[in-house]
């Protein structure tokens, strides 16, 4: 118990302090400022880690190697699945509200017209949305920079606080918690417009409280693949592949969105993909008892 209070000491300490620039300066959403401090704030659990680890004088595994081999085809699953996942969200979010949908790209012409660009960009049929769709789930593991963020996040959240929340509360009860922290770690952010920007009902609470969902929902999937693997590796790989598609879905969608719903997987329709996929996972856990193989 020791640790994992020590680390979350350290890391929501780190947050506090990385936060002071926001609410000072109370910078424009989605400015560099914001962009800038995201990128450092993925970083604060690696760091949390290595001074607890110190602290502590803890040698554990911190689960970095690979083990690529023996775990091929959940690497699969981690590549893969998250893309799958966000597709799904946002189709139900449009089947459920069709009157969102705009394949004449009116909010990327809106990204372009803020940058000073006009461009004519085609309407998409059917088959060219399922082409570029499938482009997406293919291509999103490609981005590796995605990756190399997200391994600092990954190495404290999943990698080392993981762990220790499972063997001190078991693995459903360690898996959420584990979850629920890493959403709470994001509030500041969220305040700013990250994952949640516009116009919504009870801003910025309500996007707070969809954040804790949100991380909780797809930290079911990334605690998986960690386990199942005992490897970090492939849950840096579906956090990098998530961070890379997440906003796709808005590109076809009218500007009105209600971001707490959809069609991004952070909203609670977009997100369905990740809710079904960690139904089934704790279900396995559950009858499995454990954390083990």
């Amino acid at each position: 118990m020791k640790k994992i209070i020590t680390f979350l000491s350290i890391e929501f300490l780190l947050v506090a302090l990385l936060s002071i620039p926001l609410f000072v300066l109370k910078p424009q959403s989605g400015g560099n400022l914001v962009m800038v401090l995201s990128v450092i704030f993925m970083w604060l659990p690696a760091l949390a880690t290595l001074v607890t680890r110190k602290l502590t004088k803890d040698k554990s595994d911190l689960r970095v190697k690979p083990r690529i081999r023996e775990n091929w085809r959940t690497y699969l699953i981690a590549v893969y699945v998250p893309g799958i996942l966000i597709v799904l969200g946002a189709l139900l979010y449009f089947m459920i509200f069709p009157e969102h949908l705009d394949l004449s790209l009116g909010y990327v012409k809106e990204l372009l017209a803020l940058a000073g660009q006009e461009m004519t960009l085609p309407s998409l049929g059917a088959g060219e949305l399922l082409l570029i769709s499938g482009g997406l789930i293919l291509l999103a593991p490609l981005v590796f920079v995605n990756h190399i963020l997200a391994f600092g996040e990954e190495v404290g959240w999943r990698a080392y606080l993981l762990p220790l929340l499972c063997e001190k509360f078991g693995v459903i009860k360690g898996i959420l918690l584990d979850g629920v922290l890493w959403g709470i770690a994001h509030a500041p952010l969220v305040c700013f417009g990250v994952n949640y920007s516009g116009d919504y009902f009870g801003k910025p609470w309500t996007g707070i409280l969809m954040m804790v969902v949100f991380a909780t929902t797809v930290g079911i999937f990334l605690s998986y693949v960690t386990i199942k693997t005992k490897s970090v590796i492939p849950a840096c790989i579906s956090h990098g592949a998530i961070n890379a598609i997440r906003e796709a879905p808005l590109y076809i969608c009218v500007p009105a969105c209600n971001a707490l719903l959809g069609p991004k997987p952070s909203g609670i329709i977009g997100m369905a993909g990740f809710l079904a996929a960690g139904v089934m996972i704790l279900i396995g856990f559950w009858r499995k008892g454990d954390c083990s193989e």
